[in-house]
């Protein structure tokens, strides 16, 4: 891609988080990654972000892509792991439009639909680059949403600078409570066995 297209920055930005580029046509791009968390309860997130241009962002737009995009996700970027068994999908959509209307505002702030290992975020940068995104974060998911929104945050303001993903202090804090479980637990069985 050279640098006359107008997502070539998001496509520098998603090299930089170590994604792989799957498509790319003159409004979308389609990466993806899979990660290994050990912060967050050792699990594995399968990531798949759309970056779309679009003119004007509307709640319509969103909503008949949310569809589309879960299902074109599930088929480019599957996991080797069954859903819920220490694995996770997450489809990111960042929209670079020149207006967003109130609507899609809101739907990009607003907490999505609760589904079991499987998340789905929008955000939004308008032509006044203002960005939409959920600052909140949801009790599903707490130990994800950092770095959702890191990810998001750098697609929609690229940075080109290398990956500082940032760590999840809440899944560093509940991976150490059961692992301190765990073992607490063997000693237990250990002294009773005695």
């Amino acid at each position: 891609m050279s640098a006359d297209h107008p997502l070539w920055l998001q496509q520098q930005e998603l090299t930089c988080l170590n994604f792989r580029i799957l498509e790319v046509t003159p409004d979308t791009i389609i990466a993806a990654r899979r990660t290994f968390n050990w912060d967050c309860l050792f699990t594995w997130v399968n990531y798949t972000v759309f970056v779309r241009r679009v003119s004007l962002l509307t709640a319509q737009v969103m909503e008949t892509d949310q569809t589309a995009l879960m299902q074109k996700a599930q088929q480019s970027n599957q996991s080797p792991l069954p859903r819920g068994f220490q694995s996770g999908n997450a489809v990111l959509v960042a929209y670079i439009a020149d207006q967003v209307d109130l609507e899609a505002q809101q739907l990009c702030q607003q907490r999505t639909k609760i589904r079991f290992a499987q998340f789905y975020l929008p955000a939004a940068l308008d032509q006044n680059q203002h960005t939409y995104l959920i600052h909140r974060t949801p009790l599903w998911g707490l130990i994800y949403y950092t770095k959702f929104r890191y990810i998001l945050n750098r697609l929609l303001k690229p940075l080109g600078t290398a990956n500082q993903e940032p760590r999840s202090i809440a899944g560093m804090i509940l991976t150490g409570v059961i692992i301190g479980y765990m073992l607490l637990l063997g000693v237990i069985l250990i002294a009773i066995s005695s």
